[in-house]
């Protein structure tokens, strides 16, 4: 009906102007129509390959659109070619000139007449740059460091930066930005607290690229935390989706996570946990008896020969409260620990423990391993495996370690103090340390990597004052490199490993005392594009003159308020300290990897996730199994997605290979038998 009324009206108008009618009533207004009385407002001209897109706002009641425009090289601008009846409020102009300049001005119509002009817009047609593939910011005291891929057919690129990411959303991001020549570039004065977003895109004279990912600086809130010192673990312990630590539950009255409420040791069935003459050395927290909850295996930093000083398992009663197993502390577990591993080493559907112990003391400390008959009960194989005990000399003292299935055959090895024990599937292991050229240098951390998201994992390795990479070639290490040691290495024991900026390369953190006084402040090098870079991170707590002058070790990773980010826990002084990622980024995926009735116990297991558009980026990640140095890192995991399109993701379980496509924002459950879905928020 409307197009009859307008073809009608056009038809009046037409006869109107034939008879030099016009100035009688309904002549110029057909029907009563008016033309619009506002141009249309925004107008936009992005230059393509031989093509100019135009897009402006829509105009209140016009019926079309009409495109004037010219490609007058000098002189001044006539705009006299039209492109009529334009409907929606967007147009490909094509069949143009490159390099040939080209003017617009967009009018609504109605039956009524033309409305006013928009303002002008031009464009040049010519090579569009590609896409910033990667961003990555780094931090100095003050200044920040921007850097990203280069663009095919860039001449220079516009680095633009806001405090929110939905404002750098879009071709032409609505926030300030800066011009680049090419990467890194550097922005001198902006303070290392400052938490900022950036996006780079990539510009070809005057036309612009079409995509690049969001990146966020690193800066921290950091909160302190007073509470019983004991093992730096994050694990869930009760019912809520909050992570937990071990004398602590993450949340609050209000259900939100992003805060911690101590527990009465002695009132919840813990109180041995820290008793004397018990010296806590780490804490592995996992649901070893398959309720549901996560129970606490702890070992110890005394001697083997202190009475009473033993490991403790503390199971899970599921209200809230716990109970030490007797079985467990039956087997008067002692000495000096290292990192205790926790993986089902046997394939047998529940989760065994390492405890690996220093025995250069001359105290009678060795190795366990502890095989679980499903319902938390303990048998010790350590002997019978072979590995109850290690080489002579300080570089086999077991300080960090990792459970992962290395050659990723379905059974969990022993990654510590030195060597790499592969698992033979029939409850032995074989030293397979000389074929990976495993590093032989004792340690105060390490764990594996995958720096360049090759695909295979790299080691990460931290003496108390160098830390080194060791890049994985074909199941093969090579001979190490020093890293973050240009501003000076820092001293201290611990080592954490994790994507803090969320652009999908894993970062590392360490400590970073001064010899001198021994006090300091965590590290950070950010990976960038595979290499790993220095950055500054802030000097504790402002209001806090103390934390200037406190000692800080042991770091473990894990989102604690639950916002895609993740975030590090450290002891620091005689407090646990947190460091929370200030801002978040909505391309994000998280897996959570469990067996067939959906047990949490598949710690060791590789998790690959590839881009289908960035095939080469194969971000391979280990479901954690204890790490670093007497450390956890949360149960699931976190990848950066900020590459355009699906996501292809391979879990190596014990029985082979299960497959899933995701995207960005997911998160998802992913069983042994191949099921898929989605994570209750919950859970």
């Amino acid at each position: 009906m409307a197009e009859r009324v307008h073809a009608a009206a056009r038809a009046v108008t037409g006869i109107c102007a034939l008879l030099g009618l016009a100035w009688l009533t309904g002549c110029g207004n057909t029907l009563g129509a008016s033309p619009p009385h506002a141009a249309p407002a925004n107008p936009k001209a992005e230059a393509e390959e031989g093509s100019v897109e135009l897009s402006w706002d829509a105009v209140t009641d016009a019926d079309n659109y009409v495109i004037l425009w010219d490609d007058v090289q000098d002189g001044p601008r006539t705009y006299e070619n039209k492109i009529k009846d334009v409907e929606g409020t967007s147009y490909t102009h094509t069949g143009l000139t490159n390099f040939h300049e080209y003017h617009y001005r967009i009018v609504a119509e109605t039956s009524g007449g033309r409305g006013p002009e928009s303002t002008a817009v031009s464009a040049t047609p010519g090579p569009v740059p590609g896409p910033v593939e990667w961003t990555v910011v780094t931090a100095q005291d003050p200044g920040h460091t921007i850097y990203f891929a280069p663009a095919t057919n860039a001449t220079h690129y516009r680095v633009y930066f806001a405090g929110l990411e939905s404002l750098l959303a879009g071709r032409r991001p609505n926030a300030a930005f800066e011009v680049a020549d090419g990467s890194p570039y550097v922005r001198k004065d902006v303070a290392v607290t400052s938490a900022l977003y950036y996006r780079v895109i990539a510009m070809n004279d005057t036309r612009i690229g079409t995509d690049g990912p969001v990146a966020i600086s690193p800066s921290s809130i950091i909160s302190e935390h007073t509470l019983p010192i004991a093992g730096v673990a994050f694990g869930t312990v009760d019912d809520d989706d909050c992570l937990d630590l071990p004398t602590a539950l993450g949340g609050s009255d209000t259900g939100s996570c992003g805060t911690y409420t101590a527990r009465v040791l002695a009132d919840v069935g813990l109180g041995d946990l820290i008793a004397s003459p018990r010296v806590v050395s780490d804490v592995r927290i996992a649901d070893v008896n398959g309720d549901g909850f996560d129970d606490m295996f702890s070992n110890t930093r005394t001697r083997a020969i202190i009475p009473g000083s033993v490991a403790l398992l503390h199971l899970n009663q599921g209200d809230g409260e716990f109970q030490t197993s007797s079985q467990v502390s039956s087997l008067a577990i002692a000495g000096v620990g290292g990192t205790i591993l926790a993986a089902d080493f046997d394939n047998d559907g529940d989760v065994d423990i390492f405890a690996p112990y220093d025995q250069t003391r001359g105290d009678g400390a060795r190795n366990w391993l502890l095989i679980n008959n499903g319902a938390g009960q303990f048998t010790d194989t350590a002997a019978a495996a072979g590995v109850a005990t290690n080489p002579g000399g300080a570089s086999y003292v077991p300080n960090g370690g990792q459970a992962v299935d290395f050659d990723e055959d379905g059974f969990v090895d022993l990654l510590f103090g030195s060597r790499l024990l592969l698992n033979n599937g029939d409850g032995t292991f074989r030293d397979g340390s000389a074929a990976a050229h495993m590093p032989v240098r004792e340690d105060v951390g390490l764990k594996l990597i995958d720096v360049d998201l090759d695909g295979d994992l790299d080691l990460i390795h931290r003496t108390d004052s160098a830390t080194r990479l060791y890049r994985n070639t074909n199941g093969v290490f090579d001979d190490g490199t020093i890293v973050g040691a240009e501003v000076g290495s820092g001293v201290g024991a611990g080592l954490a490993v994790c994507d803090t900026n969320g652009d999908g390369f894993e970062d590392v953190w360490f400590p970073g005392n001064t010899r001198a006084g021994n006090a300091g402040t965590p590290r950070l090098l950010v990976n960038v594009n595979g290499s790993l870079t220095n950055s500054a991170v802030q000097k504790g707590i402002p209001s806090d003159p103390d934390s200037l002058v406190a000692h800080v070790d042991r770091l473990a990773c894990g989102d604690q308020n639950n916002d895609g980010m993740m975030d590090v826990l450290t002891r620091w002084g005689e407090a646990y300290r947190l460091m929370r990622t200030p801002g978040t980024l909505t391309k994000r995926i998280r897996l959570r990897i469990e067996g067939a009735g959906g047990e949490r116990n598949q710690q060791g297991r590789v998790v690959r996730v590839v881009p289908e558009g960035q095939p080469n980026r194969i971000m391979t990640r280990v479901v954690e199994s204890g790490s670093g140095l007497r450390s956890q890192n949360m149960y699931d995991l976190l990848f950066g997605a900020p590459w355009a399109g699906d996501y292809d993701v391979t879990v190596r379980f014990a029985t082979g290979e299960v497959t899933a496509t995701v995207k960005a924002g997911d998160a998802k459950i992913i069983f042994a038998d191949g099921r898929v879905e989605d994570i209750d928020p919950e859970t």
